[in-house]
Order: C-alpha cells, then sequence, then structure tokens
C-alpha cells in the first residue's frame, strides 16, 4: 500500500497484457477502479471515470467519462507489444508499469439500413452512431 499499489498494479497489468485463455480478464466496477489505478489517475482532480470495462489479452474496452466527454464514450487500448498500431488517430499512454498502450476513441460513424420504397426503389435509414475503429492487428498474426 506504501507505494500507491504496486501490487495492484502488477497483478492488472499481468492480466491486462496476459494471454485471455490463461489469466482470464477482467470485468465490471472491479476492472473500472483497477484501470484508474493503472492509469495512475488515482485522486487527480477531474481524472475521467470509467464503466463496462473489461481488461485481458493485450486489450482494454470500456467507456471513459470525463471533461472531454461528458456523455461517456467508448475506448479502446491496445498494448503496443501486442499490436501494431491502430489506423486512424490514436494516442500512446504509459501505465503505471511503464507498458505502452495505444489509445483510440469511438468516432462518429453513418449507419446505414436499405429499405424498399413504395416505388421499389431502394433507400437507406441513415443514423450518425458512435463506433470504435476496427481493432488493430496483433503482431503474432501477421
Amino acid at each position: 500500500m506504501k507505494k500507491g499499489g504496486d501490487f495492484a498494479n502488477g497483478v492488472t497489468g499481468a492480466v491486462a497484457k496476459g494471454n485471455i485463455s490463461y489469466t482470464g480478464s477482467m470485468t465490471g466496477s472491479q476492472a473500472a477502479q483497477a484501470l484508474t489505478s493503472y492509469l495512475g489517475q488515482t485522486g487527480i482532480p477531474d481524472a475521467p471515470s470509467y464503466s463496462g470495462v473489461e481488461i485481458g489479452g493485450g486489450r482494454i474496452t470500456g467507456t471513459e467519462t470525463s471533461v472531454d466527454y461528458p456523455n461517456g464514450t467508448a475506448f479502446g487500448m491496445y498494448n503496443t507489444e501486442q499490436y501494431m498500431a491502430p489506423e486512424g488517430n490514436y494516442e500512446t499512454v504509459t501505465t503505471a508499469d511503464n507498458a505502452t498502450w495505444y489509445k483510440q476513441y469511438a468516432v462518429d460513424t453513418v449507419d446505414r439500413t436499405p429499405y424498399m420504397t413504395g416505388e421499389g426503389r431502394i433507400a437507406y435509414h441513415e443514423n450518425i452512431v458512435q463506433k470504435l475503429p476496427d481493432m488493430p492487428k496483433r503482431k503474432d498474426r501477421v
């Protein structure tokens, strides 16, 4: 406890970077708390809060609510040793165990659903939805 949660962060890092079939994953409110500590955000004013978090297999996903995303937005983090750099916008973050992760946020995407008009033509219902970009490729599968 005196070292700021080194043991807990070590466990979180082992699960986060580990083989999901061997180490399993972390989910729920405890995973959200573990992520806050793992990112070094415990006790920081205006630090983001997390929900729907899943940690394991070299990736971390969930929803982040913060000053920048007051309504919450989906995010995905991918360990730089296990994953190729993602396409699109991303940032690189360093966790408590000095591991580096690519972090991406959901982006506006057009969701198109086809339907047949009364005149027999195809038209589309279009909605803008928030969606995470495609997950980057794993380095061990390239």
